[in-house]
């Protein structure tokens, strides 16, 4: 699986969920009520976190990624029993995962990436993360569009360009491998911990 981490502060957020809304080939896959999602283009992510009462603020999604095709309808047996041809006018989930809060379309969808922001307004900034199965089941005939793999890449330019790579956890001498978004990097500088995890 591929992932991309990410130290966030709140202003980072925003810079993110814009680069997203504003990208043509992403959607969000939204709740619209029980068992019920739809895709949107455009969400606003910090409204999500401030729904939140907890002091670390957590949301997860799943983004389409929209050239890559129709997503799958799962059902009850975990088998794939129709395409969600217009995930655009919503769809009525059959067979959901473990966690409510995301759309399930079985152990790894390769048109889909997952994104996780978590955000605290003291302490230690905790790891937030892009994760994709990429073409892991590609052996079993499940890979990746050409255009997903290509939309991955560029999903990781912006994060160079926008972001500065740094070690885990303030390590001074360990490999840098997290992407601190401006407003996370700065605080860093002035002395703020960053998580391992």
């Amino acid at each position: 699986m591929s992932w991309l981490p990410m130290y966030l502060a709140k202003q980072d957020v925003k810079l993110l969920n814009n680069w997203l809304n504003q990208e043509e080939e992403l959607a969000f896959l939204i709740s619209n009520g029980n068992s019920k999602w739809i895709s949107k283009k455009e969400h606003v992510i910090i409204e999500d976190l401030s729904n939140q009462e907890s002091g670390v603020g957590f949301v997860e999604y799943n983004l389409w990624h929209v050239p890559s095709g129709s997503l799958p309808l799962l059902g009850l047996n975990s088998v794939v029993s129709a395409q969600i041809t217009d995930p655009w006018t919503g769809w009525t989930e059959v067979r959901p995962g473990a966690n409510p809060t995301i759309p399930y379309f079985g152990a790894g969808h390769p048109g889909v990436i997952n994104l996780e922001i978590k955000i605290a307004g003291a302490g230690e900034i905790p790891i937030s993360n892009f994760g994709w199965i990429g073409n892991h089941y590609r052996i079993i005939g499940n890979g990746a569009d050409r255009t997903t793999e290509k939309f991955w890449n560029k999903l990781k330019r912006m994060a160079k360009k926008e972001a500065t790579q740094i070690p885990r956890c303030n390590d001074p001498i360990g490999k840098k491998e997290i992407y601190a978004f401006p407003a996370a990097y700065k605080e860093i500088g002035n002395g703020r911990l960053c998580s391992l995890n």
